[in-house]
């Protein structure tokens, strides 16, 4: 907190109590009696240090008002976000009248109606006397927003962790997608690599059935056998018979669970045609299983197909076919691009998505950021993880088309043709940084990715971006 922060006695007793509790944790987890006794002695230095501070009554005063200012502080934040949670359930509440009518069939009831409506209004409405009231001085404002600021970037990590950042993007996306899965409805979602489209597919899953999908990865020559079922010979009785097993698609059908078809443009084409009838199938419909002697299978509630594909780019993306137009059309008005986080700034612009990213990857369960990360390097790498990933998407505005070679903007290629530091690749690489011990700098970290990059033309425009942000490559 801001207090701590303002005075030299404060700092260091902050510094000193952190230090407590991360002692107290490597005792707690110690695997033996000289480790343990290591950590105990540490503990005893620190608790020492901590007494003679508190043992001077001025020092005493200081700390303990630092501390009151801090409560007051955190009840404020927590106001506002108790106060941000109730606005958010009932914008939740209103999109769930709608679902369980979708869910069951029907259009919602004129009733329903008002009451989605009324609670979408009441969201909008800023209660009088609330958290607002207590922030009476710019410090207080400046300490409360920081104390916000390490609340959202908790939840964020909580949502890392759990597959999925919900951006801005992201719950538009799920807010519209989320009653078509629902209804049984197809759904695809497109974009460039590493932009999430698959977590974001399982996220909807667990939404819609609250179970683990079923996943089919396009990679590879796979085939209807694959995702419908084959027959394998087993002893039973002394005997050998054939049985038939059912693969994803029907065990999804049966058992009432989406299936995932990652990467669908990687598939064969003749297998893409055989899942033209199965994008018109809806819960309760009937299948016949052709491989299992036209045995007819009733689709249970809850089975939906949500299929990700990769943007059909030219020079990218290899093995790739284009979805044929009878394809896509199955898919209706469901269908989603995934845009890289911070899509549309302007290249002078934060990318506070992608440093939200950056910091929810590496932080601890307070929300702190490990010592060998600095803020600074944070932001510096989210900032060159969005000019990549713009430049790799071929947005190629003022400030972006510095990276694309002449002649790459002769041909209409994208400044980058093959590697990006996308999303999920910027967490690898800080997760890498933190998890070392100090043993692997950031600037190591991002010279061994570009040092990786196969493409001799990607591996000097990414090196210039990184540098252009401060970073040591090579």
């Amino acid at each position: 907190m801001l207090a701590f922060d303002a005075d030299p006695v404060l700092r260091e007793a902050r510094t000193l109590a952190d230090e407590r509790r991360r002692v107290r944790r490597a005792l707690a987890a110690a695997a033996g009696q000289a480790e343990a006794a290591e950590h105990r002695a540490d503990l005893e230095a620190v608790e020492a240090r901590l007494s003679t501070i508190l043992g001077d009554a001025d020092s005493r005063e200081l700390v303990e008002d630092a501390l009151d200012e801090r409560a007051r502080v955190l009840r404020t934040a927590v106001a506002a976000q108790r106060e941000r949670a109730a606005r958010t359930a009932r914008l939740a509440a209103a999109d769930a009248i709608v679902a369980r009518a979708v869910a069951a069939g029907r259009a919602p009831t004129a009733a329903e109606g008002v009451r989605a409506r009324e609670l979408r209004a009441a969201a909008q409405v800023v209660p009088e006397n609330g958290w607002r009231s207590a922030v009476s001085t710019a410090d207080r404002r400046d300490a409360v927003l920081e104390a916000l600021g390490t609340l959202r970037l908790r939840r964020a990590t909580r949502q890392l962790r759990g597959g999925l950042l919900e951006t801005d993007q992201m719950r538009g996306i799920i807010s519209e997608a989320l009653p078509a899965v629902l209804r049984g409805d197809p759904v695809l979602l497109v974009g460039e690599t590493g932009g999430a489209k698959t977590a974001l597919a399982e996220h909807l899953s667990r939404l819609a059935v609250g179970a683990d999908p079923e996943f089919v990865s396009g990679y590879g020559d796979i085939t209807g056998a694959q995702l419908i079922g084959t027959h394998e010979l087993r002893a039973e009785a002394g005997a050998t018979v054939s049985v038939f097993v059912p693969g994803p698609l029907l065990r999804a059908m049966a058992e009432g669970r989406p299936v995932i078809l990652d990467e669908l443009n990687a598939m064969p084409a003749e297998f893409l045609k055989r899942l033209n009838r199965v994008l018109q199938l809806r819960p309760g419909d009937v299948f016949s299983v052709q491989e299992d002697a036209g045995r007819e299978l009733r689709i249970a509630a809850g089975f939906a197909i949500l299929a990700t594909a990769n943007e059909q780019t030219p020079h990218r993306y290899r093995g790739l076919d284009r979805l044929s137009a009878e394809l896509v059309n199955r898919f209706g008005a469901n269908a989603y691009r995934v845009h890289y986080p911070d899509t549309g700034l302007g290249y002078e612009e934060f990318p506070a998505e992608n440093a939200l990213l950056a910091a929810a990857a590496v932080v601890d369960e307070r929300g702190e950021l490990p010592p060998e990360l600095g803020v600074d390097e944070l932001f510096r790498v989210a900032r060159a993880a969005f000019i990549s990933q713009q430049v790799f998407s071929g947005e190629h505005g003022e400030g972006f088309g510095a990276y694309v070679s002449t002649e790459r903007e002769i041909d209409g290629r994208p400044g980058l043709e093959e590697a990006v530091l996308a999303p999920r690749t910027l967490v690898a690489i800080l997760q890498k940084v933190a998890g070392s011990a100090g043993a692997v700098s950031l600037d190591r970290a991002l010279t061994r990715f570009v040092e990786g990059v196969m493409h001799r033309e990607d591996r000097r425009v990414l090196a210039l971006i990184l540098q252009g942000q401060g970073f040591r490559i090579g």
